[in-house]
């Protein structure tokens, strides 16, 4: 009889290698859109042939089904309710405990009452292939409870978690010392979470866990300390950290790290938990963005998520569903009082002050603060640009209140960079006598909304039992339009065109047209023909792919909440990308190619990065309709791309600060020209500034391949050295502020069309101005220009008779003293109004006060103050209209 055989190539070269598997989140399905679902099913082979009749929530059961990851039932806010019937389980509970079965666990933990317990903590557990996160009971001897813990995964070795605790649980010491930890299962350990939750729960007499003693269980008050906590708010990255001495740190228990990660005597600085694609890393760079998670219609209460969180979700294209999320909000501290819409993820409404979101954001940083440190701070530093010094301080005083504000002892950006500068000098020439030895420091810090110039002349003598420094700063110039968003928005523009040109004909002609156009002398055009003409080509190329490829979300406002927010999607999703491709390209790996790619099948090469986008991403204008399409072309930007997209703005900043002392033979004087922020970590910098001046004067503070740590935190490590030296003893430091140089213009028109200069920079004094206008003129309009007579807002004083009052002369002086001078007054003619405008640097404004004379006496009216930068005129990217 005959019959069939067959072999199976089980090594066969041919045989496709196994994908690995995925499994998905509900929470992470839960914001994801339709599309993005059906695509998860497709790639995943779920009943491909049911998907265009499944709703929404069915595709996400259909996912969990078959590919969700297991959810975790994690026991977090506090039920008084639900905590004692924890406690009647463990009092009652007879504990059927297995072996140790290898598992590996600390022998003594130390909480801190009102502070989370959490993976800074390094309390490991290992646990292979024995437990998955769940929830662990802290029993004493007579099984009585003491705290609940939570198991979390090690996102960077499998069968690793840490111990952690939310600080809402209570916790109590036992007399009965002889504590145990109690382990359960995926299966017990849900069971802990529903008698936790649910009152009509049955209470077992018998689980099983794994019953591991502890040796020591210690619950400490969190003590306040007189250290002062320093944060530099950023307008991308925000950063903190304080000067740790010998007393905190020996009084800080330093948990179950394998290595200790506070060192004493040292400037230790607030870190965070960031994921990549491979795992988790720390890193002091907490970016200054809040998202809105949830707003609660009882309390009225509002959920906020920060730094890496509020950025996964923005990436995560979740802004599709109705996620809210604001960057840029440090600029709102020039109009803090203004209310901002908010949304969360299920479409709630609401509206809060700006002011309340910064506060928000600074509550969270000194939180995490004081877990890390394991102490509560009376004082806090924050540095604030020196052209808004006081306005800053009133704001984070009010804001702030619970804390004491380092108003004493405050430093400015520029000077904390400065003060950074002077202290590595001093500890670069130790042991060599220093006889007030004077030097001279231009700084240039391109941080991630604005740039600024400031000069510094600074002496340091070495005395007997001290060092005496002595600086006078000055802030020189300044750029609120110019930073890393900017460059940003650069690589955004090409990517934009060339999407449009491959979704529309499949090549990339004019986006390679327009890259050849910048490949000539850029330095040169700019000198001659100005910034504007060197982008003309770029700016109307990426104006006309509006038409296919939406991102103003400002102008769909009004349509339907569906486009809206597809448009509003695109811009995120294009930004955040501009964002990755600029951060890979000038990272430390030096990729010379970024590849997008959608379909996940490009086969990346040495020096490729490959940035899979992922599907249902992007919605263009197909036969009038707005559609999300599925794939997006492969997109690659190279290296030499990005440097001449950003080689002309990055030169004319550098020639806009630097050009006029060249000019003048002044840039010789200086001993160092620091470039400093994030920003300038892109060689572009030093090759611009090479134009001006010998690039060994230059302190470029890192090189271009770092990560930009350094650069950004140089104010901050500036401030602790400042607050150390300062309250230590170590060195009197005297420092002085000279008045700002204005970079702008006041101007008005009298009666005969004559524009007439009202605030103006001359020699080392800023000038006041007046200007008339008759009784019955009801609106005074006044023009800011920059120094280069470019008109950039226009103010309106609206005059109302009614806020005049009458005064003498000697009212005006006691108010305004030499502001208004007697001579100005004596000459105001009957129905003649005096405008006096006059800058207000401590406030970055200038103000305006009008006299009036009738009938032989005087009249003073109401004081208004005007900001010389607000949102109306500076450029901001996330506004909509981009």
């Amino acid at each position: 009889m005959s019959s069939y055989t067959y072999r199976l190539y089980k090594d066969n070269e041919t045989t496709s290698p196994a994908r690995p598997s995925i499994s998905y989140a509900r929470k992470e399905l839960e914001l994801m859109t339709t599309h993005q679902l059906r695509e998860i099913c497709i790639k995943e082979k779920l009943v491909k042939s049911m998907l265009g009749t499944l709703e929404r929530y069915e595709l996400i059961e259909l996912i969990m089904h078959y590919r969700g990851a297991a959810e975790h039932l994690l026991i977090t806010g506090f039920l008084p309710d639900g905590y004692e019937r924890l406690e009647n389980l463990t009092a009652r509970l007879d504990q059927h405990t297995g072996g140790s079965q290898g598992i590996q666990h600390p022998s003594r933990i130390v909480v801190y009452e009102g502070l989370d317990t959490d993976k800074y903590d390094r309390y490991v557990i290992t646990a292979p292939g024995i437990l998955e996160e769940s929830n662990v009971l802290l029993v004493s001897g007579d099984k009585e409870l003491c705290a609940v813990f939570n198991l979390k995964a090690d996102k960077n070795m499998p069968g690793r978690f840490f111990l952690t605790r939310q600080k809402e649980l209570p916790v109590r010491e036992s007399q009965h010392k002889n504590y145990s930890l109690l382990y359960f299962g995926k299966r017990e350990s849900e069971l802990l979470y529903t008698i936790y939750h649910d009152e009509t729960a049955l209470l077992p007499k018998q689980m099983r866990c794994y019953k591991l003693p502890l040796l020591n269980f210690e619950i400490r008050q969190t003590a306040e300390t007189a250290q002062t906590l320093a944060i530099d708010f950023g307008t991308t990255n925000t950063t903190a950290g304080l000067y740790l001495d010998r007393e905190l740190y020996s009084a800080i228990d330093k948990g179950g790290a394998e290595e200790n990660l506070l060192k004493p005597d040292e400037v230790n600085l607030v870190e965070v938990f960031q994921e990549t694609k491979t795992g988790e890393l720390l890193t002091p760079l907490i970016p200054t963005v809040v998202g809105v998670w949830n707003i609660s219609d009882e309390a009225g209460t509002i959920e906020y998520i920060f730094g890496h969180e509020a950025v996964k979700m923005a990436r995560a294209n979740y802004i599709h569903e109705g996620f809210c999320v604001f960057f840029d909000i440090k600029r709102w501290i020039r109009d803090y009082e203004r209310q901002e819409e908010i949304t969360d993820r299920h479409g709630r409404r609401s509206f809060i002050q700006r002011k309340e979101i910064i506060k928000a954001f600074l509550n969270y940083v000194i939180e995490v603060a004081e877990q890390r440190f394991k102490c509560r701070f009376k004082t806090v530093h924050l540095s604030s640009p020196v052209k808004e010094k006081q306005r800053f301080l009133e704001l984070f005083g009010e804001i702030l209140a619970p804390w004491r504000l380092e108003t004493e002892n405050m430093l400015d950006e520029g000077a904390a960079v400065l003060f950074n500068t002077i202290s590595g000098f001093i500890e670069n020439n130790s042991g060599r006598p220093m006889d007030k030895e004077e030097y001279q420091a231009l700084v240039i810090d391109c941080g991630g909304g604005t740039t600024d110039l400031s000069s510094c002349v600074f002496s340091i003598e070495s005395r007997r039992i001290s060092y005496k420094i002595d600086i006078e700063t000055t802030y020189e110039n300044g750029d609120t339009d110019f930073g890393g968003n900017n460059l940003t928005f650069r690589i955004m523009q090409y990517l934009k065109i060339l999407l449009a040109e491959q979704l529309q004909s499949g090549q990339a002609i004019k986006a390679r047209e327009l890259l050849a156009a910048l490949a000539g002398d850029v330095y040169r055009q700019v000198d001659k023909e100005g910034i504007a003409a060197v982008y003309k080509t770029l700016d109307e190329l990426y104006a006309r792919t509006e038409t296919l490829i939406p991102t103003c979300f400002k102008n769909y406002e009004s349509g339907s909440p569906k486009e809206y927010f597809k448009v509003k999607s695109n811009f995120y999703f294009l930004f955040q990308l501009a964002e990755e491709i600029k951060t890979e390209i000038f990272a430390g790996l030096r990729y010379q190619r970024v590849i997008l790619d959608s379909e996940e099948k490009f086969q990346a090469q040495n020096n490729d990065k490959v940035i899979p986008i992922g599907r249902w991403r992007l919605s263009i204008y197909e036969a009038g309709l707005l559609k999300t399409i599925r794939d997006i072309p492969l997109i690659t930007i190279s290296v030499y791309d990005v440097n001449l997209l950003l080689q002309a703005d990055i030169y004319e900043i550098v020639r806009k600060f630097i050009e006029e002392p060249y000019n003048k033979g002044l840039l010789m004087d200086y001993n160092i020209i620091k470039l400093t922020g994030q920003s300038c970590k892109i060689g572009l910098f030093k090759d611009a500034l090479k134009e001006f001046i010998p690039g060994k004067v230059i302190e470029f503070g890192g090189r271009e391949g770092m990560d930009g740590q350094e650069l950004k935190l140089a104010c901050l490590k500036g401030a602790i050295k400042y607050l150390k030296a300062k309250k230590g003893g170590y060195a009197e430091v005297t420092m002085r502020h000279r008045p700002a140089v204005l970079p702008y213009l006041i101007t008005a028109d009298t009666h005969t069309g004559e524009e007439k200069i009202l605030i103006a920079k001359l020699d080392d004094r800023n000038t006041a101005g007046h200007i008339s206008r008759f009784v019955e003129g009801v609106a005074l309009k006044l023009r800011l220009k920059d120094v280069n007579g470019q008109e950039r807002f226009t103010y309106v004083y609206d005059n109302r008779r009614e806020d005049f009052r009458p005064v003498t002369y000697a009212d005006i002086q006691a108010q305004y003293g030499t502001a208004i001078i007697q001579d100005e007054t004596d000459n105001i003619i009957n129905n003649e109004v005096k405008y006096f405008v006059w800058p207000r640097e401590s406030h970055w404004g200038f103000v305006v006060v009008p006299v009036l004379r009738q009938d032989g006496s005087l009249y003073l009216g109401r004081e208004e103050f005007f900001s010389f930068e607000n949102d109306l005129w500076e450029t901001n990217f996330f506004d909509g209209l981009k």
